[in-house]
C-alpha cells in the first residue's frame, strides 16, 4: 500500500493532504574562479583532508530536499487533552550533487552522469504507542547529533545508517548494519576471477544517554559495539576467508548554554579494534589501516577530540570557532600504519546592516600521513553576504554571498599536492579561490 493510499484511508476529518505533508530542504549552488590561473576549480577544496575540515566555503553544489508524511497525526483537539498522543510519520530524503566538481546545472544532456543521486533517508518513526515519550524507528536515516557548521562536520555520534532503534527520554539505543561493495574487510574473491563474490556485514549496537542539567546544559555518553562475523567460502570447502573481529567505542560530550543563543560543546571519543575509524572525520566503522598477521585488528585504535563554540557578543557581532583532532593507528604495528589530522578555525560575523553581514574566516590545519612530515595550510577568507530575512544570526538563511579565500601551504603540502585544489592547479605555495554562492534551508 502506498503512502497516499494510507492517507486516503484516514478519517475524513483528518484527510487534508496539505496538513499531512511537511517539506524541508537544504541547498547550496554557486560558481568559482581561480583568479591567478583560470583553472576550473568548482568544488575543489583548499583543505588538506580533501573534505571541509578547515572551512567549507569551496564546497560544490548540493541539494537535499526532505518530505515527511504524517501517517498518524494527532489533531489539535487530541493535543489539547493529551500532549503525548500517538503519532507516526515516514521520512524520505534524497541528496543530489554534481560529479567531479561540475556545475549541478550540467545535467545529462551536457555530460554523462553529471548528477549524482543518493537516498539519504527512508524511515518510519512512531511514538507514544506503548508509553508516553517512547519512540521507535526503522529504516535508513541520518542518525546523528550536532555538527560544526563551519567545517560541515557531524562529529561524535555520526551513525547515519540502516537499522532500527528505540528512544525513551534521554536513553537512545539502536542496531545498525554496514557493508560495502568494495574493500577486503567486507568482501572476498573466492575463485580468483576478479569478482568479489563473498560478502559480509557489520553489526553495530549503539547506546547513548543524554543527561540534562537545567538551563540548557547537558552531558551525553556514547557506547558502540561492532561485530564482524567469520566468513567462509563454500567453493573453497568452507574454508575461513575472513576472520571474525570486534570493536568498541566510548565517548562523552558536554553542552553548555551561555544565554543569547551562545553555547560551547566539547567531545572526546575513543575507538578500538575494527571501530578505529576517524581519519579526517570518517565514521567509526570506516576501519583504518592494516590488520595484524592473523587478519584481525587487535591493536588498532583512534581518538577524536572536538571543541565547538558560538558566542553572540552583542547585537553587532557573533563569533564561531572550532577545533578538531584525529589520531589513530592500524593493527599492523608499522610506523606507516597511523594517521594524524587537526584543524582550528574561527569566523566573525559583523552585522553591518540587517540585510548585509560581513563574515571573516580563518583556519589552520595539518595532516601527517604515516611517518611523513606534517603538511600544513593557513586559510583566510572574506565573505560579504546578503541576508534577505534581516535576522542577526550566523545561521540566518538564505545567504547570497561572495567570498575570496587565500591559502598558504607549507612545502610538504605543496610537494604532495595535499588538497584537491593543489591537484588541480599544481604545486603552488599560495592558493586563490574566488566564488559566489547561495545557500538556504527551510
Amino acid at each position: 500500500m502506498t503512502a497516499l493510499s494510507l492517507l486516503s484511508a484516514i478519517p475524513a476529518s483528518a484527510q487534508s493532504l496539505a496538513d499531512r505533508l511537511d517539506f524541508s530542504m537544504y541547498g547550496r549552488v554557486g560558481i568559482a574562479w581561480a583568479p591567478t590561473s583560470g583553472d576550473f576549480i568548482q568544488g575543489r577544496s583548499l583543505n588538506l583532508t580533501g573534505n571541509s575540515l578547515g572551512g567549507r566555503l569551496e564546497e560544490g553544489d548540493y541539494l537535499e530536499p526532505s518530505l515527511k508524511i504524517h501517517l498518524l497525526k494527532p489533531s489539535a483537539e487530541d493535543l489539547a487533552t493529551n500532549q503525548d498522543s500517538p503519532y507516526a510519520h515516514a521520512v524520505i530524503t534524497p541528496a543530489m550533487w554534481a560529479n567531479n566538481g561540475l556545475f549541478i546545472a550540467l545535467t545529462s544532456n551536457r555530460g554523462a552522469q553529471t548528477l549524482t543521486f543518493e537516498l539519504g533517508e527512508a524511515y518510519v518513526e512512531a511514538g507514544n504507542l506503548l508509553a508516553p515519550g517512547l519512540k521507535f524507528w526503522g529504516g535508513a536515516r541520518y542518525y546523528r547529533g550536532t555538527n560544526v557548521y563551519l567545517a560541515d562536520y557531524w562529529y561524535f555520534n555520526n551513525l547515519s545508517s540502516q537499522g532500527l532503534g528505540v528512544q525513551y527520554k534521554g536513553l537512545d539505543a539502536a542496531v545498525l548494519l554496514q557493508t560495502s561493495i568494495n574493500g577486503s574487510q567486507y568482501n572476498f574473491d573466492a575463485n580468483g576471477d576478479g569478482v568479489l563474490d563473498v560478502r559480509r556485514q557489520r553489526t553495530i549496537l549503539v547506546g547513548q544517554y543524554k543527561q540534562p542539567f537545567g538551563a540548557g546544559h547537558y552531558a551525553q555518553l556514547l557506547g558502540e559495539l561492532h561485530a564482524l562475523p567469520q566468513t567462509t567460502a563454500s567453493i573453497l570447502g568452507d574454508r575461513t576467508v575472513l576472520p571474525s573481529d570486534i570493536g568498541w567505542v566510548a565517548g562523552i560530550k558536554s553542552h553548555l548554554k551561555f544565554g543569547n543563543d551562545s553555547y560551547n560543546e566539547l567531545s572526546v571519543r575513543y575507538g578500538s579494534r575494527i571501530a578505529n575509524g576517524g581519519q579526517a572525520g570518517s565514521p567509526t566503522w570506516v576501519t583504518f589501516g592494516a590488520p595484524a598477521a592473523n587478519g584481525k585488528y587487535g591493536n588498532a585504535r583512534s581518538l577524536e577530540v572536538v571543541e565547538h563554540l558560538l558566542y553572540n557578543v552583542n547585537p553587532l557581532l557573533s563569533l564561531n570557532a572550532y577545533g578538531t583532532l584525529h589520531l589513530g593507528q592500524g593493527a599492523s604495528g608499522g610506523v606507516k600504519d597511523r594517521f594524524t589530522d587537526f584543524s582550528v578555525g574561527a569566523q566573525s560575523t559583523v552585522y553591518l546592516h540587517k540585510n548585509f553581514h560581513l563574515m571573516n574566516e580563518a583556519s589552520f590545519q595539518g595532516v601527517r600521513d604515516a611517518d611523513s612530515p606534517l603538511a600544513t595550510a593557513v586559510k583566510l577568507s572574506l565573505v560579504p553576504t546578503l541576508v534577505p530575512t534581516g535576522q542577526a544570526s550566523p545561521f540566518a538563511r538564505p545567504h547570497l554571498r561572495l567570498f575570496y579565500t587565500l591559502a598558504f601551504y607549507n612545502q610538504q603540502a605543496v610537494d604532495t599536492l595535499h588538497s584537491p585544489y593543489l591537484q588541480t592547479v599544481g604545486g603552488k605555495s599560495i592558493g586563490h579561490f574566488l566564488g559566489g554562492r547561495v545557500e538556504w534551508w527551510i
